[in-house]
């Protein structure tokens, strides 16, 4: 799908989506859970429709009624064949838990998906009882034997998603584990999934999320458990703020465990100011200095701080770049390229991003790279260049926010 995108002054509130991260974290746990539990607030994104439909081929039995998703546990004791669409979240959290269900399963998945290394398993799930098939480390994924308890260690420096799985997993044997992880990348990520899990009656003991004590006999119970706004959607908005547009964000948690809403400290080190009227959010940014934020455990505001960067003076640099390259698309080289094409100068050193800002953006053709975020941060670009922006492959944004073509809309002045 290709959109047109002009310079046009934003004006508005937008009440962000649910979390995807999030919503799917829940469905998968009411999933595993004894009795029926209720999520409410779920999104419709691809990514949590995938999942949504990978529970009920684990066997979970989903009610919906209004705002309110109905989940009971199903047989668990069967192979599983699973598809996860192009949800890496949900394949790394599937993936161990289906190995610890069951002696036999097939996960496959689609577009971008299979173009991600997901060799962690071939290393790791091997040593725990499970043979893995991948297909030159990608997707799809054929598993034989059950998962094991016991003592390991893992190497947590390619996604704390692949921990989060193994955790839920090892909680689900009668045996008690030890898990000691090492070079954890994105913490904040790991502590969602065992906040989730706590709403659900399972906490793992831990030290420093390095080392897990999982006891044996771990049972979910249902709950009634809310999504979240999600923090990765509300940055784009944020940054347009920012940059001057009259945009107000709500729906949001100020206590979430969400790793984006580190973003609230980024604004305040580049001299704009947090402002909170109600329930909404909006940034000052007419003090605004160049980025020096490093975002190696929230590597989904990449996208978002470029477009920030390319519209303030100066150079702003965001570390953390080895975290884009196993993303729906290699984001680093993508933002190169894509914001290139408007004019602004984009470049890499080391593990910085460098963003040249302040320089007069042109229109052009630029495309998504089938990269929701890209989608997005080359829309919230767009609204600030001199000539009309030609954006393919705009439908992107249906793996996280189906909406939000809508809102954009919704926001442009008349």
């Amino acid at each position: 799908m290709t959109r047109m995108i002009h310079s046009v002054q934003l004006s508005g509130e937008i009440h962000v989506p649910p979390s995807k991260s999030d919503g799917q974290r829940a469905l998968l746990l009411a999933a595993l859970a004894k009795g029926t539990s209720r999520i409410i607030n779920l999104g419709s994104s691809e990514d949590e429709l995938a999942m949504l439909k990978c529970i009920q081929d684990l066997g979970a039995n989903v009610q919906k009624n209004g705002d309110s998703h109905f989940i009971s546990s199903g047989s668990k004791n069967r192979s599983f064949e699973l598809h996860v669409g192009e949800s890496g979240l949900a394949s790394r959290l599937l993936v161990p838990v289906c190995a610890a269900l069951s002696d036999y399963a097939f996960v496959s998945g689609s577009g971008s998906l299979l173009t991600r290394d997901m060799s962690f398993f071939q290393r790791t799930l091997p040593q725990m009882g499970v043979a893995v098939e991948l297909k030159e480390g990608k997707f799809p994924i054929t598993l034989k034997g059950r998962l094991q308890a016991g003592t390991y260690e893992v190497d947590g420096s390619e996604s704390s998603q692949y921990i989060s799985g193994l955790v839920i997993a090892l909680s689900l044997l009668n045996d008690e584990s030890k898990l000691v992880v090492h070079d954890l990348k994105s913490q904040p990520y790991l502590k969602m999934t065992l906040s989730s899990m706590k709403q659900f009656g399972v906490h793992p003991s831990y030290t420093d999320l390095s080392a897990f004590e999982i006891k044996g006999n771990n049972g979910f119970l249902a709950c009634e458990y809310t999504v979240e706004g999600d923090w990765s959607s509300a940055s784009y908005w944020l940054v347009a703020s920012a940059l001057g547009q009259d945009v107000k964000v709500s729906g949001l948690d100020m206590s979430s465990a969400q790793a984006d809403r580190r973003i609230l400290q980024a604004f305040p080190s580049a001299g704009c100011r947090v402002v909170r009227e109600g329930s909404s959010l909006s940034i000052d940014g007419s003090n605004r200095i160049p980025l020096n934020f490093d975002a190696t455990d929230c590597p989904d505001l990449f996208p978002a701080l470029a477009v920030y960067g390319a519209m303030t003076p100066g150079i702003s640099k965001i570390r953390g770049v080895h975290r884009l390259a196993n993303k729906e698309s290699d984001r680093a080289k993508a933002i190169i390229s894509e914001f290139g094409k408007l004019g602004a100068q984009v470049e890499i050193e080391e593990d910085t991003m460098l963003i040249h800002g302040g320089t007069k953006l042109l229109g052009g053709i630029v495309d998504a790279h089938h990269d929701h975020r890209m989608a997005m941060s080359l829309a919230i670009l767009g609204t600030f260049s001199t000539g009309e922006v030609q954006l393919e492959g705009a439908d992107a944004v249906r793996k996280s926010y189906p909406g939000f073509w809508d809102d954009l809309e919704h926001l442009m002045k008349k």
